[in-house]
């Protein structure tokens, strides 16, 4: 599966910033695959805080292993998910989302009933988890259209090659949520890109 867009969103984008038009046109369609389960996916941003690709892969892999299927009746043990490789406080944390799973206080049915930042505030009561792994949920999982996550780096980071702002500004940031409304999600496919190919 992969995050749906297309012409629409690309020609909004282009006319609100002109600079990152430009990139589009130059780059062309980018594919970025999402998750078609929430439970699983979450589980999978959870592992990818703070770690490289190719580090979040192979711990990807151990847990796939180790459990077969990601659902949250396997996914409750923390010493299990301490035995593939994770630290205590992810290993917990995806345990302590699998009882919620479980126990039906969180479901993808509520979270698809919730506004981006009602879903932001609900994943966040959770210890572990915070806006990061929040905002890549809501665009990995649920496709959410409008995330402009400036908890990530790569956003920041791409951002400031294209218009030349300190990463640290973040309120100079802040105007590009507003601007690139409502397609901020589009916007960060192809901020990422653009931050990729600096760092090649």
């Amino acid at each position: 599966m992969f995050f749906e867009y297309g012409g629409e969103q690309i020609s909004y984008l282009s006319r609100r910033d002109g600079k990152l038009g430009e990139f589009i046109a130059k780059r062309g369609f980018v594919e970025r695959r999402v998750f078609g389960d929430l439970f699983e996916g979450l589980c999978y941003n959870i592992v990818n805080q703070q770690l490289s690709m190719k580090a979040c892969d192979t711990l990807w892999g151990k847990i796939g292993a180790e459990f077969g299927e990601i659902v949250p009746e396997k996914m409750r043990s923390a010493e299990r998910l301490k035995g593939c490789g994770l630290s205590q406080s992810k290993a917990e944390c995806i345990a302590r989302c699998a009882e919620l799973f479980v126990s039906g206080e969180l479901s993808e049915e509520r979270a698809r009933a919730l506004s981006d930042n009602e879903l932001t505030a609900e994943l966040t009561r959770v210890k572990g988890i915070g806006e990061w792994t929040a905002e890549m949920t809501a665009i990995f999982c649920l496709s959410r259209q409008d995330i402009l996550s400036l908890s990530d780096f790569g956003i920041r980071k791409g951002l400031s090659i294209l218009h030349g702002i300190d990463q640290k500004d973040r309120r100079a940031m802040e105007r590009f949520k507003a601007l690139y409304s409502p397609y901020g999600t589009v916007a960060s496919i192809y901020l990422w890109e653009i931050a990729a190919g600096a760092a090649q």
